[in-house]
């Protein structure tokens, strides 16, 4: 026991049953206690909470401290129910208030912390967010703040919402004047001193880095399943499942389909948690788990961090994990205590998941996890700048510089490109510059609207400006009025129809109706057996660089731990490594290619960098779409890469390239990538440009930054350029084979990555949506070449659903451009195009020719715009077909001598925006 702690707590520890405080509570201690930012690493299981927080209280309540005075964040609203209950189980006893903020905390709690100040909030970065900028009444108690606990830092490192919290720190420092203390609690991570650069950011109190020594022992086995199917693995499951487990999988498809397996297999009391099922779901399968009421839980991601769910006998990973670190997190998720041993199992389907699982291990055992990496995206210094102005109304300049430079993640970032982005933000209308003071813009609440009805592509709803979590767009499952899940609405507007059955959270609903304004599904439960199971996006995961190094070592080395091997395992990996042997070929490597043709498709398998084989996958992609075929897809994995539809051998012709001539294609290859246009839309609304035609010159500075985010994320420049030096310099050979090999397989299993998104379709509908864009330049943003780009435009005029299109002409620079359906009264309504349908003389007399699409109906309609103008409507409902095949529209001034103006293809839903465009064209061509 330490010899300062507070008897009243010594007599808690006592209640616990605790004999003594756990080895990093002792060490935290003295360092918490004198004043020192503190960073705490050590794994799940060890009590890091207590740690933080039992030096607190044995300050606290010797001092008469004000309420807020401990600020605890953590990033999963999911650990703060948890870690709430577990703190007040201490505070309560002591006399301290505790408090919960976040998004489905009852409005009564709400309430209730007004009138009693806690003196512990547990809340989020977003719920930190949201009392800074926007809660005026509660605010002023965080004046009171003296210690600021971080929980789970290696999760926030790498991410937006990192570098959110690092800059709410700093404003938090700026607000209350006062250099708070910093406590962070970390999983093992491999560059502590970054870590604790990150969480103190600007403070100069003395630091301390507490860090438990020394590796913890696991048991854990990997196993094979024999035809790779679904139902084998959840035969494979059964035998495993030890009650209570965890049974990881990475991705909530993969979560639902084996929940389904194991149901028809008769398995009870086995439930499914992922990010895409409802709170009250989540928290009736947490409480099962705590109360033993659960045989195994599917889960993802989501219970990978330290929620406290009971104990876990075994941990189940179906597939190996992504990364050491999650390996590393899953697993401790049994034998969660100090003196508990994690156990678990690896399920394999494929032998290339042996070889990851053998990677995982190895590394693991070694203590090698991956090198966070701290994001610096500029969307965040944007969004955080308006946060501060809606909390404090103006902010000078340099004040504000100095802010967000305290941070550790933009700590490099210089005067000029922070200016630009002022300059930016000043041109969208977000904010205001009045000399050295700036000031929130005319259009910041025009692009964040307070009603939620008000749903237009030109805004979004003002509760998410204050999160940096990329939602994509979802449509919510309700059934009697509750949400019980969310799917994507591409999946929704793609396949699901009323009558469908579908499968979520581990159960059968039938969509009862389709709401696409509300965005919503309205289901009953289904009692039939079968039901699909949606498809998510963003569920494709990148390997660490650190299993394509753990997996080197293996191959090169032979190292082969044949004791966590079960036998079909083995004989798996065995298989392997003697292909190689007896076909006298070296294994793939970092420094090997083993080059193979596999009908049209060029397979290049090396264990590399999942960053570098993507970049050359792209790099491929781009030159095939554009010299030769839109039929090419490309793949990208830590097994190497490949491309489908070149006449020739790109990676010769690469490896040749000079420095500048590679970047130049890179930025290209990139530029016309879904990760690109992913990235971009993400960001838009951050700087002003939401649902706004992007202009490449007048824009440059949010395209440059949307290029550099998702070059950092997904792509390596330098470790490409270096690659294929070494390929120049045959420092890596490239060995010809003739047949098919084991890693060539590996990488023809990994998804393609195609020229547009999903099909031809869906890219023109993602480019289109929210602008108006010429044949050229569609086909320049998407990579596609022009014939089949303006083919498939001829027959999206022709669709009858959300994809339908439409053109119309620039007046101002006499080109066509095209349009969804759907948007056309916005873009009519827009500064970028209202011009295109203001006709100069509104009493001038034109003739309107129209066939129908079947062109065996024709009407002859005489009109003034003035008529189009005052009664959009009659023009409609004197035409008696939908579509209309062809369209010529003549000056009845002029007819003996005009040539009609043609347009085909138009929908009777937008002729009189089309008529008003037509006969603005007429004039500024007569009167040019």
């Amino acid at each position: 026991m330490h010899q300062n702690l507070d008897s009243r707590i010594q007599t808690l520890l006592k209640q616990k049953n605790w004999p003594t405080l756990t080895k990093i509570q002792e060490m935290s201690f003295p360092s918490i206690s004198n004043g020192n930012n503190t960073l705490i690493i050590a794994p799940t299981g060890y009590g890091k909470t207590e740690a933080a927080v039992l030096p607190l209280f044995n300050q606290m309540i010797n001092e008469d401290v004000k309420p807020v005075a401990v600020l605890y964040i953590t990033p999963l609203k999911a650990l703060i129910n948890d870690l709430s209950l577990r703190i007040d189980w201490w505070a309560s006893k002591l006399g301290l208030i505790v408090n919960r903020k976040h998004g489905e905390v009852p409005q009564k709690e709400k309430n209730l912390r007004l009138k009693h100040a806690p003196h512990i909030l547990v809340t989020t970065p977003e719920g930190l967010e949201i009392d800074l900028d926007w809660a005026s009444k509660f605010r002023d108690f965080y004046k009171n703040v003296r210690w600021v606990i971080i929980d789970e830092v290696h999760e926030l490192i790498n991410s937006k919402r990192g570098s959110q919290l690092a800059i709410l720190l700093e404003r938090l420092k700026y607000f209350t004047g006062r250099d708070f203390q910093r406590i962070g609690l970390s999983a093992t991570v491999s560059n502590e001193n970054l870590v604790a650069d990150f969480l103190f950011g600007s403070s100069d109190r003395k630091r301390s880095i507490i860090k438990l020594e020394g590796k913890r022992d696991f048991q854990i086995k990997v196993k094979k399943i024999d035809n790779g199917s679904w139902e084998d693995a959840a035969s494979s499951l059964i035998s495993s499942i030890e009650p209570p487990s965890l049974i990881f999988t990475n991705s909530r498809f993969s979560t639902e389909r084996l929940h389904e397996e194991l149901e028809k297999l008769g398995q009870k009391d086995v439930f499914v948690h992922h990010s895409s099922i409802s709170r009250d779901l989540k928290d009736m399968v947490e409480e099962k788990l705590r109360k033993n009421q659960s045989n195994a839980v599917i889960c993802t991601k989501t219970l990978e961090l330290g929620i406290h769910i009971g104990e876990i006998k075994k941990v189940i990973m179906f597939r190996p994990p992504p990364s050491v670190s999650s390996f590393l997190q899953r697993l401790g998720r049994s034998g969660h205590s100090v003196s508990g041993t994690p156990n678990g199992e690896i399920i394999s389907m494929f032998d290339f998941d042996v070889l990851e699982s053998l990677a995982l291990c190895e590394m693991a055992k070694k203590g090698k996890v991956e090198k966070p990496i701290v994001d610096n995206s500029l969307d965040v210094v944007a969004r955080e700048l308006l946060g501060h102005l809606l909390q404090n109304q103006e902010t000078k300049l340099e004040d504000f510089y100095k802010i967000v430079t305290g941070a550790r993640a933009f700590s490099n970032l210089g005067i000029k490109t922070f200016m630009r982005m002022i300059d930016c933000l000043e041109a969208n209308g977000l904010l205001k510059k009045e000399g050295d003071v700036l000031k929130l813009g005319p259009n910041f609440f025009r692009v964040w609207r307070f009603n939620r009805e008000y749903k237009t592509i030109w805004c979004k709803d003002f509760s998410e400006f204050f999160s940096l979590i990329n939602n994509n767009d979802t449509f919510s499952l309700r059934f009697e009025g509750k949400v019980i899940g969310e799917i994507d609405a591409v999946y929704v507007y793609k396949h699901i129809r009323v009558n469908d059955v579908i499968r979520i959270s581990g159960k059968l609903w039938k969509v009862t109706r389709i709401n696409v304004n509300k965005m919503s599904l309205d289901v009953v439960p289904e009692n039939s057996r079968k039901g699909e199971i949606p498809i998510w996006r963003g569920e494709n995961i990148s390997k660490s660089y650190m299993i394509a190094k753990g997996e080197s070592i293996i191959l090169k080395e032979g190292k082969i731990d044949k004791k966590i091997l079960d036998d079909k395992a083995y004989s798996s990996i065995k298989e392997l490594t003697d292909f190689y042997k007896e076909k006298e070929i070296p294994f793939p490597s970092n420094s090997t290619i083993v080059l193979e043709k596999r009908d049209e498709e060029w397979v290049y398998s090396a264990i590399i960098d999942e960053r570098i084989s993507n970049t050359i996958a792209h790099i491929m992609l781009y030159l095939t779409s554009k010299r030769y075929t839109l039929s090419t897809y490309a793949r990208a994995s830590i097994y190497g890469f490949s491309i489908k539809g070149s006449p020739i051998d790109l990676l010769q012709e690469l490896k040749d390239y000079d420095e500048e001539k590679m970047k130049a294609v890179i930025k290209k290859a990139i530029l016309r990538s879904s990760l690109f246009i992913a990235t971009l839309k993400e960001i838009q609304p951050s700087f002003g440009r939401l649902g706004r035609k992007i202009d490449p010159e007048r824009d440059k500075f949010i395209v440059n930054e949307a290029l550099r985010q998702t070059l950092r994320k997904y792509f390596s420049v330098k470790g490409t350029i270096s690659f294929l030096k070494s390929i120049r310099e045959e420092k890596i050979s490239i060995v010809t084979y003739g047949g098919e090999t084991p890693i060539g397989d590996a990488v023809v299993s990994h998804v393609p990555i195609r020229p547009w998104l999903i099909d031809i379709v869906e890219s023109i509908y993602e480019a289109l949506k929210g602008g108006a864009y010429t044949s050229s330049e569609l086909a320049e943003v998407l990579g596609i070449p022009l014939k089949s780009l303006e083919n498939k435009l001829k027959q999206l005029k022709k669709m009858s659903d959300k994809y339908k299109i439409s053109s119309f002409i620039d007046v101002d620079s006499k080109e066509v451009r095209w349009v969804l359906v759907d948007d056309f009264q916005n873009i009519v309504n827009s500064d970028d195009y209202f011009t295109s349908f203001t006709p100069s003389n509104l009493e001038e007399t034109f003739i309107a020719l129209l066939k129908s699409a079947d062109r065996e109906s024709q009407i002859e309609l005489i009109f003034k715009p003035k008529d189009i103008i005052q009664n959009p409507e009659d023009i409609k409902r004197r035409i008696p077909f939908e579509d209309i095949g062809e369209l010529r529209v003549i000056d009845m001034n002029e007819m003996s001598y005009s040539t009609p103006l043609k347009f085909y293809g138009v929908s009777r839903q937008v002729i009189a925006y089309i008529l008003l465009n037509a006969t603005t064209y007429i004039q500024s061509v007569k009167f040019s």
